[in-house]
């Protein structure tokens, strides 16, 4: 075997580790003083409740304090569909005879019927509530702890307010 192909391989596979290993991330602002800061979900945006055994699982950055903590988030994300089943059914007939100006006369008969199908999670507007709870040691040695509250949707974009111990107003996007 040529060393090239498995050095390849090997270059490919460690040009994707970062992304893996620091996950997905979105901002957070201070809306008084305007300063921003960047929140990571380590191992990406999980769609599902954290349990109490859990890691911690998100980094927020806002100037010299590095936060750690767990987010959550609660409810079903709706993305298999709540599948609901919808079935008419209408029956109509008449009967008669045609007497017609052309000379056909003859006996009918008509009738119709139907059906339909919608997922009941067919809301293009489906939103998920989740917090985030996360501490930091800032640089002089007091312990702040940060907490927010937003809203996700079905493709795990989220919004969301924030307030540290201090009494500081974030916005969150990610």
């Amino acid at each position: 075997m040529k060393p090239t192909p498995l050095l390849l391989s090997c270059l490919v596979l460690a040009s994707c580790a970062p992304t893996l290993i620091v996950g997905v991330g979105g901002r957070i602002v201070n809306v008084r003083s305007g300063q921003e800061g960047v929140i990571t979900f380590l191992g990406g945006f999980r769609n599902r409740a954290s349990l109490a055994t859990d890691p911690d699982n998100v980094t927020v950055a806002i100037g010299n304090a590095v936060y750690s903590g767990r987010y959550t988030v609660l409810g079903r994300d709706g993305s298999l569909g709540n599948l609901g089943v919808s079935l008419n059914f209408g029956a109509g007939f008449t009967s008669g005879y045609d007497d017609s100006i052309f000379g056909n006369p003859g006996f009918y008969t008509s009738g119709s019927y139907g059906g339909s199908y919608r997922p009941f999670a067919d809301d293009q507007n489906f939103t998920r509530p989740g917090n985030l709870i996360a501490r930091a040691t800032t640089p002089g040695g007091a312990a702040s702890t940060l907490t927010c509250t937003f809203q996700t949707d079905r493709s795990l974009h989220g919004i969301g307010t924030c307030q540290d111990s201090a009494g500081g107003s974030y916005s969150l996007q990610f």
